[in-house]
């Protein structure tokens, strides 16, 4: 038994289970088992605890720290270009927030704060302020962020009340503690502050729900209810925005503010979580059968991502995998798990399977835009048949 991370109610069971080891949003394996629960009374779900979670964002979690410009793909546009990820993040950021001018602003869970400095090329009236758990992106904030609007580990006594608006991209989907986060954000707010939160939405991205550094998997249920315990006032969240997320702003209030719970949306968020799980039980057995249908097979894994690293892990061991192909030309030529990304054009000749690791709600299409993937006598493997 386990209490929600949102509302507090207990939790009887875990939803989905699977043994040790547990993989990372960073691509990485630790020794624990991946474990989701649901909670029925705010439609919330949530991940198994970390170990030592303090420690793993300090000087394990290194996100983007590849090289100077590394970035993550969030769509493709109708040419087949790369839409990169912190671009998207700081037009939308702009947008809903409508800041006034010379407002100050902090990236809270900042990383190398990209959004935000992209944010200021078309605003460089704003002042900006940066915090994260960690030293390590200290360097990337040098030339363009004062050095007393930095910190790290602890924010600053002196910064509460001071800014007119927060963004805080990816990051409340780690906390142990989502209300305590967003009380604590709430007051680093001035009077009628605002707050620009982004996390993923687990229905469009059902990989998500086993990620083990992923501790909430927010609803907009168990997001509204979450806001209203934090003392703030939702405006909007977008689900149309970014695919795979939600992005969403509220408002810091000087009162109470109601649970305005409504039964027949907690219901259907908690059912959805559930179905999700359902099917991560039912991918893992699929996944293996087809790696011993394709035993000793030539091989590559399209995807270098989440999905493509989960496929790696079931099927590394039975299949010849040559390579992970990948669109995005930042982590072409690396190396992924001893194996090299490339291109999809690239894709060794002998390869005769293909692992497809890649959100199963918009696999299809993407695959079919890559005419090295259609050829004939080239199996697919999907996780989602």
């Amino acid at each position: 038994m386990i209490s929600c991370r949102v509302c507090g109610s207990a939790i009887a069971a875990p939803s989905y289970q699977a043994s040790a080891p547990a993989l990372t949003s960073m691509m990485a394996f630790i020794d624990i088992p991946t474990l989701a629960y649901v909670c029925d009374d705010c439609g919330h779900a949530q991940c198994g605890d970390l170990p030592d979670i303090d420690s793993f964002y300090d000087t394990t979690y290194r996100i983007s720290l590849e090289s100077d410009d590394h970035d993550q793909i969030f769509a493709v546009d109708a040419k087949g270009q790369p839409i990169f990820r912190t671009d998207h993040q700081a037009a939308v950021g702009l947008h809903l927030l409508d800041l006034p001018q010379g407002a100050s602003i902090l990236d809270y869970g900042a990383a190398k704060a990209d959004t935000l400095r992209k944010m200021l090329k078309a605003r460089p009236d704003l002042r900006p302020h940066v915090f994260d758990v960690s030293s390590d992106y200290k360097r990337a904030w040098a030339s363009w962020v004062a050095e007393e609007d930095q910190a790290t580990y602890q924010v600053p006594a002196a910064w509460a009340g001071r800014f007119q608006a927060i963004i805080s991209h990816f990051v409340i989907e780690h906390v142990e503690a989502p209300v305590e986060f967003l009380k604590t954000l709430r007051d680093l707010l001035a009077p009628g502050g605002r707050v620009l939160l982004s996390m993923p939405n687990v229905v469009a991205n059902p990989g998500d729900m086993t990620v083990a550094d992923h501790l909430n998997h927010f609803s907009e249920a168990s997001l509204k209810h979450a806001f209203a315990l934090s003392g703030f006032v939702l405006e909007t969240i977008d689900s149309t925005a970014f695919p795979g997320a939600f992005f969403a702003v509220a408002a810091r209030s000087e009162a109470p503010v109601a649970i305005d719970s409504d039964a027949t949306e907690v219901a259907a968020a908690a059912a959805a979580a559930k179905q999700i799980c359902a099917f991560w039980e039912q991918a893992t057995a699929r996944l293996d059968g087809s790696a011993k249908r394709f035993a000793g097979r030539n091989a590559a894994i399209y995807g270098s991502g989440f999905y493509g690293s989960w496929i790696h892990s079931r099927v590394a061991g039975d299949v010849n995998l040559a390579a992970f192909l990948d669109q995005n030309p930042k982590l072409q030529g690396s190396s992924h798990f001893g194996r090299p990304v490339m291109p999809p054009a690239a894709m060794p000749s002998e390869t005769d399977v293909i692992f497809v690791g890649l959100n199963p709600l918009k696999a299809r299409d993407i695959i079919a835009s890559q005419p090295a993937l259609n050829r004939p006598g080239l199996d697919l493997v999907w996780i989602d048949e």
